[in-house]
């Protein structure tokens, strides 16, 4: 597993442990151990957050200090590109064509987690995002074989990602709510995302985002 994504584990980690409420401050051994990382890698993490004033590191623990820097640098950190390991053309009449023919062991992403989530869509969308299983990989390439699209001069439509090795666990034990991603992770894939319509869904997301954060903060208090 590349740096990049292990950093990606911690920054996840650090936004949903905010967000629950439960985990104000963090302790660097006990966050590697529950994400399967090296302290080291925890350590550089924070660091880099600390850099950029989103995170106090104290003597023993440390915190998220400024919450919307945190899912600032995840978004600009993250390799989304690098994290999709197959895509193709389907040609349909609307998208959950594509989304009623997913196989088991995946997890939504982008416009469709936000569907999924928040239950509304801000605009239209033409792409499906997932993360998946090796095995749903396979059947994934199986009901959408790749194709040709430079002669049908359209673009990609169906994209999959490697998920990391926390996220895995999560689809496999089917403990995901509405088969998708946290709306952190959501937010971070969304802002990655280039097609015009990605703007309006990140705003919603953010706006979702603010207020379980505000609920957060007041239920610290």
């Amino acid at each position: 597993m590349i740096l990049m994504n292990k950093l990606g584990m911690v920054y996840r980690a650090l936004a949903e442990g905010v967000l629950s409420s439960r985990r104000p401050r963090f302790v660097e051994r006990e966050l590697a151990r529950s994400l399967g990382v090296s302290p080291d890698t925890v350590s550089r993490a924070v660091r880099e957050l600390a850099r950029v004033g989103a995170a106090g590191i104290n003597q023993r623990s440390f915190e998220v200090t400024n919450f919307e820097k945190l899912l600032s640098y995840w978004a600009v950190s993250r390799k989304f590109d690098r994290d999709i390991i197959y895509s193709t053309y389907v040609e349909m009449r609307g998208v959950d064509e594509i989304e009623g023919r997913m196989p088991q062991e995946i997890a939504y992403t982008c416009f469709s987690a936000y569907i999924r989530v928040l239950g509304d869509a801000p605009a239209d969308y033409g792409s499906v995002y997932v993360y998946a299983t090796e095995s749903a990989l396979a059947e994934i390439k199986r009901r959408f074989p790749p194709r040709d699209v430079s002669a049908l001069a359209k673009r990609h439509n169906l994209f999959v990602l490697r998920p990391d090795s926390v996220l895995e666990k999560s689809i496999e034990s089917g403990s995901l709510k509405r088969s998708s991603v946290t709306m952190p992770q959501v937010y971070v894939d969304l802002w990655n995302e280039r097609s015009w319509n990605a703007y309006e869904f990140l705003k919603g997301s953010k706006k979702k985002i603010d207020e379980a954060y505000a609920k957060a903060i007041l239920e610290q208090r």
